[in-house]
């Protein structure tokens, strides 16, 4: 991850700096709109926060006694880019590479309640997504600027493992408790995962809103909500899952 985290920066500062400097408005030697507005909004940030994905395991599989699913740790960096049509509307696009992670835990039964296996499941995965948004930005005070962004988005997974701790208790033939405890690490996007695999290709909803101090330092929140369903599974039974995230920015505007 510190590899892929450090990878991706040099990528973002090389595109950006050759851009930032023909970003800037006329006083500032670049291009401006009509009475000095900044044309084009170039930006750099780093975000923070859960993801989470929806699932229906429960009424796909009879088998599933109880399950809880948790929202996991999301990391990522990205780059931004805002062309300004008028003072306080812009169109907005960018690039973000993410790194999430869920868990799940859920006790199965076997046939006659006489085993029982509980799983513990832990995913990670890192997307690639573009948001593609339209911004409505006024300044609400001097030098103090709020955003809210409302657009769609796609993404594409790049890798992902799912592992998969399974400790089974059964009884024998004599009436007595044998118990015994596999791990199982898979691909997360390709067939073989524990219940279903998952699509590498997503997209839905893009929110986000935010203020930006002074012209360059940015702080907000932006959400994703998958729309497509993105279970991959090749038997009778088709779970439905979504992807939702939910991450704080922090960042600075060139």
């Amino acid at each position: 991850m510190k590899k892929s985290f450090y990878i991706i920066m040099v990528i973002l500062f090389a595109v950006i700096s050759p851009l930032a400097v023909s970003s800037q408005c006329v006083n500032r030697s670049g291009v401006c709109g009509p009475g000095g507005m900044q044309l084009l909004e170039i930006d750099v940030h780093a975000m923070v926060g859960g993801s989470y994905v929806t699932e229906n395991y429960m009424d796909c599989y009879p088998e599933i006694s109880d399950l809880n699913s948790n929202m996991g740790l999301a990391l990522g960096v990205g780059l931004g880019v805002k062309f300004n049509l008028t003072r306080t509307l812009g169109l907005g696009t960018g690039l973000n590479y993410v790194r999430n992670r869920t868990t799940l835990d859920m006790a199965v039964t076997g046939e006659g309640a006489s085993s029982i296996s509980n799983v513990f499941q832990r995913n990670t995965y890192y997307t690639f997504d573009v948001p593609v948004y339209i911004s409505f930005a006024p300044y609400i005070s001097n030098g103090v600027k709020w955003n809210f962004d409302m657009g769609m988005y796609y993404s594409y997974g790049v890798r992902g493992t799912q592992k998969s701790t399974i400790y089974d208790a059964k009884t024998n033939e004599l009436g007595q408790l044998m118990t015994s405890r596999t791990v199982l690490e898979k691909d997360y996007y390709k067939d073989g995962a524990f219940i279903n695999s998952f699509k590498r290709a997503d997209m839905g909803l893009h929110l986000s809103t935010g203020i930006t101090f002074f012209g360059h330092l940015k702080l907000g929140v932006r959400s994703h909500i998958g729309f497509k369903n993105v279970a991959k599974s090749s038997g009778l039974r088709h779970p439905n899952s979504h992807n939702i995230s939910f991450m704080a920015m922090a960042g600075w505007v060139f």
